[in-house]
C-alpha cells in the first residue's frame, strides 16, 4: 500500500526523489510504531489518539517541531490518498494541530563579505577544479537556486545571448532567472576549462561536473561551500542554502519587492518569502534615518 502511494507521488504528483524518500521513511516509521506498540492496528483502523501518541513519542525522543510537522504532513497526505482510493473513509490526522515552529531568522552572509569571497576566489585561473568550485559558490549566490537545482542544471538550460537560466524546481516547475555579464564571463571561462580538462566523450549535458566527469552530488557541493564559508566567515551554518538566504536578503535590502523575490526563488507562496523581512534591519534603518523627524 505504501509502495503504491510512493509510485503515485512520483508518476502523478511528480514529487522529487528527495521528497518521496522523506515520505517513505515517515510512513514506514509510523507503520513500525503501530506494529511494535499495538495489536491488530492498521492504517485503516488507526485513530487520532494513536497518531497523537506517535507524535508525542517522537517529541520525547527530541525530534524537532519541524520534523514532527513533516511527519504529520506525510501521514495526512497518505490518508488523503487512501480516501481517494476508497481504502478508508476518514483522515484521522485531520484535527490534530501542527507542532509550532519557533521563528528562525535565516542565516546569511553580509554583502561586503560575500563580494570579498567571490572576488578573492574568481575563476580566472587555468585550473578547472578551482574555477568550478568558485563558480559553484557564485552561481548559488548570484541566482539563489537550490542545491538540487544546481546539481541538475544542464548546459542547455543556459541562454548565453539573453543571459537567462531555466531552472526546474520542485515538482518540475520551471522558472527563469536572469544573470549578469560578469557571471557570463566566468561561465565562459569555466566552459573552456571544462572542455580542456575532459575528453569530448567524457562530457555529458550536466553543466557542473565532478573531477571524474560525473554529475555533482549534495555532499560534494556541501564541502565546497563549507570550505569557502569556514575560511571567510564565523557563521553558525555554512550550507549551500545559506547562499540562497543571502541572495534573497540582499535583494530585499537593496529595494526588491517580495513578489519579485518570491518568483526568483520559486516559492509557491508569498508566506515562504516573508521570512526575509525579519533580516531587513539595514533597509529599515535607512528608511528611518531618512524619513523620521527625530532620527
Amino acid at each position: 500500500m505504501i509502495e503504491e502511494y510512493l509510485k503515485y507521488l512520483k508518476k502523478e504528483k511528480r514529487y522529487s526523489n528527495h521528497t518521496i524518500l522523506s515520505y517513505k521513511n515517515d510512513l514506514y516509521s509510523f507503520k513500525k510504531y503501530l506494529e511494535n506498540t499495538f495489536e491488530n492496528i492498521t492504517f485503516e483502523t488507526c485513530t487520532p489518539t494513536i497518531i497523537r501518541s506517535w507524535l508525542a513519542d517522537l517529541a520525547e525522543k527530541k525530534h524537532s517541531p519541524k520534523t514532527l510537522r513533516r511527519k504529520k504532513t506525510s501521514l495526512s497526505s497518505f490518508y488523503k490518498y487512501l480516501i481517494y482510493m476508497n481504502i478508508t473513509k476518514s483522515n484521522p490526522t485531520k484535527n490534530i494541530p501542527m507542532p509550532k515552529i519557533p521563528l528562525q531568522i535565516p542565516v546569511f552572509v553580509d554583502e561586503r563579505s560575500i563580494l570579498e569571497i567571490i572576488n578573492n576566489n574568481d575563476n580566472s585561473s587555468d585550473d578547472f577544479i578551482s574555477a568550478r568550485n568558485a563558480l559553484i559558490l557564485e552561481m548559488l549566490y548570484a541566482t539563489g537556486i537550490r542545491l538540487s537545482e544546481l546539481i541538475t542544471l544542464k548546459d542547455s538550460d543556459i541562454d548565453y545571448h539573453k543571459l537567462l537560466i531555466k531552472i526546474r524546481g520542485k515538482r518540475d516547475k520551471e522558472r527563469i532567472i536572469p544573470f549578469s555579464n560578469e557571471l557570463l564571463l566566468r561561465i565562459n571561462q569555466y566552459n573552456k576549462l571544462k572542455k580542456d580538462f575532459f575528453e569530448a566523450s567524457e562530457i555529458d549535458n550536466n553543466f557542473f561536473l565532478t573531477n571524474s566527469g560525473k554529475q555533482l552530488y549534495p555532499k560534494f557541493v556541501y564541502r565546497i561551500v563549507n570550505d569557502f564559508l569556514s575560511e571567510n566567515t564565523n557563521l553558525s551554518k555554512k550550507s549551500p542554502h545559506v547562499l540562497r538566504h543571502t541572495f534573497a536578503t540582499h535583494l530585499l535590502q537593496n529595494g526588491a519587492d517580495l513578489k519579485s523575490i518570491k518568483d526568483l526563488l520559486g516559492h509557491s507562496s508569498l508566506a515562504s518569502t516573508q521570512i526575509y523581512t525579519h533580516t531587513n534591519i539595514k533597509q529599515l534603518k535607512k528608511v528611518y534615518d531618512k524619513t523620521h523627524p527625530k532620527s
